[in-house]
């Protein structure tokens, strides 16, 4: 699991800068980065404290609240969570202790799968029915929502159901889905969120409907747990994390398998499954996905060239 890296920033002045507020914008990143130890990450909260003030978002002093989020990120708390939010792909998501972190790699999930909605947009009728599209383990709601605000090709209608088990992450998911509706209310429109375990949780009239499945499931082994980076082992929830051995003992890959198992009953003729992994798991999802009656069965490469996605079409 790779943590997300990279923040937009904001100057300390509101106005461009005197020598004397530069002065006091690096004064205040040292004092940072003494508390948090790292010069760039100190650069991150002073910049991201800045811009809620400018908000309006913080009624304290950019001091008081980027001393605040330092102390935090001392005791080890991910810095997204400390800032409260963190960027995916074109959205500003919410994310806490109740969901994942969105990742690169993710993003790189959504560009492939929007890259197979829309060949499958292209092969049907304009006036056909609605594309449908299914987020299963929504966490966050990003898949669910990046693909509802960037999905819709050439105006066709979309509809993206997203699944979680876990009622508090599909609060955070609401909310992410409240703020889109801010911005962009017809894409907000065209999502709906379900409690469930992966498929149980969707409505019997979308089996054999659904166009396009997207998954981030739990893939990490239970014997890898302890030796994972202390920022995502201590603070990200470990049931979106760890999964048990697979049909075949592959490590981490039962709930990758439960997804490609499930996904014939519920895919259109021509539907597509795309789903993340771990690169060592990428064969034996293949394996999975042709027990399961899959064709078209595919991996793709995230940007670091590991395997990283099944890709399956019905």
């Amino acid at each position: 699991m790779n943590a997300a890296t990279g923040q937009s920033g904001a100057a300390l002045a509101t106005t461009t800068p005197t020598t004397a507020a530069a002065g006091e914008w690096e004064d205040l990143v040292a004092e940072v980065a003494a508390r948090v130890g790292s010069t760039r990450e100190a650069r991150w909260i002073v910049e991201h404290v800045i811009a809620d003030v400018r908000t309006g978002g913080r009624p304290t002093s950019p001091r008081v609240a980027a001393m605040e989020m330092a102390d935090r990120r001392a005791t080890g708390e991910p810095l997204q969570y400390v800032f409260g939010t963190w960027p995916f792909r074109s959205l500003e998501l919410a994310v806490d202790r109740r969901v994942l972190i969105p990742r690169p790699e993710t993003e790189q999930v959504v560009e492939i799968a929007l890259a197979e909605l829309a060949r499958i947009a292209e092969a049907r009728s304009v006036n056909d029915r609605p594309l449908i599209c299914v987020d299963l383990g929504t966490g966050s709601g990003a898949i669910a929502l990046a693909l509802a605000s960037e999905g819709a090709p050439a105006g066709r209608p979309i509809e993206v159901w997203a699944t979680d088990a876990s009622a508090d992450a599909l609060d955070v998911a609401r909310s992410n889905r409240d703020t889109l509706a801010a911005t962009d209310p017809v894409a907000a429109g065209r999502v709906t969120f379900v409690e469930g375990s992966w498929f149980d949780a969707l409505p019997d009239r979308l089996a054999r409907r659904v166009d396009l499945i997207v998954s981030n499931p739990p893939y990490v082994a239970e014997e890898e747990y302890d030796d994972l980076d202390p920022v995502v082992r201590d603070w990200e929830p470990r049931r979106a994390l760890i999964a048990p051995r697979g049909r075949n003992g592959v490590a981490g890959m039962a709930d990758v398998e439960a997804v490609v198992a499930g996904s014939p009953t519920w895919l259109a003729q021509s539907g597509v499954l795309v789903v993340e992994l771990a690169p060592a798991q990428a064969y034996g999802a293949i394996d999975a996905a042709r027990r399961a009656g899959l064709s078209r069965v595919e991996t793709a490469y995230d940007l670091a060239g590991r395997l990283r996605m099944l890709v399956a079409e019905r």
